[in-house]
């Protein structure tokens, strides 16, 4: 596989291998449209898989939520989303 994320030169990646480069980290999905993730729009990595276009990752969303997408339709969340999301979370728990 692989995966050219823009401006970055390819490079080769097995599913085992992006699964453990990935494992633990706050992932979000890539929008096509650019627009601002939203809080249902970041997940955690529970298993990445080939796919005849590229590695396919299932995520847990919130609410305990799976969904499926090609690993290029997704990239880990910046720190800044992190916290935007951990604070959003905590709002809505204080209501």
């Amino acid at each position: 596989m692989t995966l050219t994320p823009a401006g970055l030169p390819s490079e080769q990646i097995t599913a085992a291998g992006y699964q453990r480069a990935h494992a633990g980290k706050l992932m979000v999905i890539r929008r096509p449209d650019g627009r601002t993730p939203v809080a249902s729009d970041f997940f955690h990595i529970e298993s990445v898989g080939t796919h005849p276009t590229g590695l396919f990752v299932t995520g847990v969303f919130e609410n305990d939520r799976r969904g499926h997408m090609i690993s290029t339709s997704v990239r880990d969340a910046e720190p800044s989303e992190i916290e935007w999301l951990r604070t959003t979370r905590n709002e809505a728990l204080v209501s």
